[in-house]
């Protein structure tokens, strides 16, 4: 058995984790398939690097796959029960359909109750409707909102009562048809059962309605054109801010009128299925509705969560399922032709609101949901956003019914993130395999000093280094022994200290992390002319002629460019990927060597996620950071839109007190609070740019004494997770022993429910 096989993975996704040389699961991994397969709520904190897309993946994967597999089953036998053998006289059960209806007009437990948590009217019909004979369904209301009942059309309004094709009675005690609201019946209200009869066998026809029992008498005769399976009169519901259970004859009715049948339970002859409805689930080609949303902080993240999801699902089969990207930058036309009969969708949560508001997405069908880089999504503000969206899953049932949440981070510590957990997550097993106090274990860190008072290369004019403008109305220059002199000298220095950097260690790739996306474009143009002033043509030129060869990721690129920026990158076509802190979390760039920063990051933290994009998968990897000695000034503008660096006005430059959109930067005090978060000190490199002593002796700085940056530490898999793996077998085991406990239980109590 493989160590996957163990984690209660089906075989099917162990072939693609063969195919993408997932040798050894990781102990993010390890820890939370088991956990989520059983059903629970997780929370996991793991160090950057360590696995954490695959941790939860690959179990939605399976779940949703397991999921589609029993709808189809249970549709199966309510087509052909047991008896029947192929007959087609019995009609299908009915229920509230998950197609046909308002995008957030929630439907659940088996299409048995309802529910609308917004402040607007929406609502839904059932899959069956009828044509003839006499019918009758029941609604309860749970709750202190308003609601409608009825009936209606294929073709009429969810909002009953609008049109002059459906027939209702409100929670108001009025009824409605035809945009008109007349006195009927009685008020009713929470735990009051409504009885909604439709009567074709008497002249005229008549829909009626009852309170508890009571028959509130004839509301609407339906009129001659009305009548004919073309017209055929579905059960409807509408609500607003309210929820209802439904029951339509599968269980015993409260107040079953006389003379009447259930609509599941009317002769075949006197209904009729719409073709849209053989909802051949929430899991056919014609849904916008998924069983599992995963949000991502940004759109590259987004990205290579989805291909992942694309690889891995084709291994699955009978039935398929679709995934789909959904972010920032996308036609939004092409994005709504790509949810239809989706199943897992990734995608960035301001584009996910957007969609859903628009109707073109509906969240009522979703199962399983996941915050990934929890803390990255509330550091940009998100919170709000997560909470509406939150609050359109279908919340109700147990078991395998109940909504199962996921939070994924580097560090899961955070006041924010706890906040968030207490109101999405129900009793989560906390998964904290180094969290708060993780650093890359396979990464070395060194700096660089800048000292622009003792190294005057900053005065060379050629290549020319172009800043940010922060000191655009500043006196600088040669002559100038002030801050602002200084600041506009580090500016100059830094990307020459770091042509010195690149050519001393030979850097064939490498991560370069600047401050904003202004910096990026600069440090394009500075490699750019380095290499004759040619910038990177696109697949058509390898780059690697060019030993500066360079593209940009940062979020002022279009969604197009980033993407091929980064796949260039990964191919290996350019040798250096300059990035802000968009980059910095979750990229997945296998074998990378180097991580240079520029700028240091403005909290310790992001230097975490900023280095830890080297050191993956058992991989040594190198840190370098450019450490100014002087204070720097840097731009910092939180006026949405506005692009001070571009034409600074004088007023612009000035500080953040002084009503600028400027702040005096210290790396110093900055690189304190990085080797506080590292507990360690980082050395500095030689004057010539190579490594202090003891790092240069594990990697390869003296002949046959280590490895160079990128390769396997030790070769292979490391002691380290071999112990931990050997450590983890017995418990293993015995989960893997659990698990098939387990399964076994539940797929007896399917059995026994049929």
């Amino acid at each position: 058995m493989s160590a996957f096989e163990e984690l209660g993975l089906m075989p099917e996704l162990i072939r693609g984790v063969e195919e993408m040389e997932w040798l050894l699961p990781t102990p993010v991994q390890s820890e939370s398939i088991p956990l989520i397969l059983g059903g629970g709520d997780v929370m996991a904190a793991a160090e950057t690097g360590s696995g954490k897309t695959g941790a939860f993946a690959l179990p939605i994967l399976q779940l949703v796959h397991e999921t589609l597999t029993a709808r189809q089953h249970k549709s199966s036998a309510s087509a052909h029960p047991e008896g029947t053998g192929a007959q087609h006289s019995a009609p299908p059960p009915c229920r509230l359909s998950t197609h046909d209806k308002d995008a957030l007009f929630n439907v659940l437990e088996e299409g048995l109750r309802c529910q609308a948590t917004v402040k607007g009217w929406v609502g839904g019909r059932a899959t069956v409707g009828a044509f003839s004979g006499r019918v009758y369904y029941e609604v309860t209301c749970d709750g202190d909102g308003l609601c409608r009942v009825g009936w209606a059309t294929r073709a009429a309004a969810y909002e009953i009562g609008k049109d002059k094709r459906s027939f209702g009675y409100g929670s108001t005690g009025k009824k409605s048809h035809g945009g008109s609201f007349d006195d009927y019946g009685k008020a009713f209200g929470k735990g009051d059962v409504i009885g909604c009869m439709l009567d074709f066998s008497l002249s005229p026809s008549s829909v009626r309605f009852s309170v508890n029992g009571a028959d509130q008498g004839m509301a609407f005769p339906l009129p001659e054109h009305m009548k004919g399976r073309s017209n055929a009169l579905f059960p409807a519901v509408t609500l607003k801010a309210l929820a209802a259970c439904v029951n339509f004859g599968a269980t015993p009715f409260r107040h079953m009128p006389p003379g009447y049948a259930g609509i599941s339970a009317a002769p075949a002859e006197a209904v009729t299925t719409a073709v849209i409805e053989e909802e051949a689930d929430a899991s056919s080609s014609s849904g916008c509705s998924p069983t599992a949303l995963i949000l991502e902080p940004s759109r590259d993240l987004a990205l290579q969560v989805h291909d992942i999801i694309s690889e891995m699902r084709k291994h699955l089969e009978a039935p398929s399922l679709r995934n789909a990207l959904i972010v920032g930058g996308h036609d939004p036309h092409a994005a709504k032709a790509q949810l239809q009969g989706v199943h897992i969708i990734t995608g960035t949560p301001g584009r996910i609101r957007d969609m859903v508001e628009s109707g073109k997405l509906s969240l009522s069908a979703v199962k399983y949901f996941v915050l990934d880089e929890a803390d990255r999504l509330l550091d940009t503000g998100n919170q709000d956003l997560i909470l509406n969206l939150f609050s359109r899953f279908a919340k109700a049932g147990t078991g395998a019914a109940r909504l199962q949440v996921m939070m994924f981070s580097a560090t899961l510590h955070s006041q924010d993130v706890k906040d968030i957990a207490q109101r999405v997550c129900h009793q989560p097993i906390l998964i904290d395999l180094k969290g708060k106090e993780a650093v890359p274990e396979a990464v070395d860190h060194v700096l660089v000093p800048v000292d622009p008072r003792e190294d005057r290369s900053w005065l060379q004019s050629q290549p020319a280094v172009s800043t940010d403008n922060t000191h655009r109305h500043d006196s600088t220059g040669l002559s100038s022994d002030s801050a602002a002199g200084w600041s506009e000298a580090v500016k100059r220095l830094k990307p020459r200290v770091l042509q010195r950097l690149i050519d001393a260690h030979k850097m064939e790739q490498c991560l370069v992390f600047c401050r904003t996306n202004f910096d990026c474009d600069n440090l394009e143009a500075f490699f750019n002319a380095l290499g004759g002033g040619q910038a990177w043509r696109g697949l058509k030129e390898s780059g690697k002629e060019n030993p500066y060869s360079c593209v940009v990721l940062a979020g002022a690129r279009s969604t197009g460019e980033r993407r091929e920026a980064l796949q260039a990158f990964k191919d290996g076509a350019v040798r250096f990927l300059i990035c802000t802190d968009v980059a910095a979390r979750g990229l997945d760039i296998s074998g990378l060597p180097y991580v240079v920063n520029v700028t240091l990051p403005d909290r310790a933290e992001d230097y975490i996620h900023r280095v830890g994009r080297v050191g993956r998968a058992e991989r040594l990897g190198l840190a370098i950071s450019l450490v100014s000695r002087v204070p720097e000034k840097v731009w910092y503008c939180k006026q949405k839109g506005y692009k001070p660096w571009l034409k600074p006005k004088e007023r612009d430059t000035r500080t953040h007190e002084e009503g600028g959109h400027t702040i005096w930067y210290n790396e110093q005090e900055l690189l304190k609070d990085i080797e506080a978060r590292l507990k360690q000190k980082i050395q500095a490199v030689n004057e010539d740019m190579s490594l202090p002593k003891d790092i240069a002796a594990r990697v390869g700085g003296q002949p046959g004494s280590g490895q160079a940056y990128g390769e396997h530490r030790e070769g292979g898999t490391s002691k380290e997770a071999l112990v931990h793996l050997e450590h983890l077998r017995p418990a293993m085991e015995r989960l893997a022993h659990l698990e098939s406990l387990a399964q076994g239980f539940f797929f007896k109590r399917q059995r026994q429910s049929l």
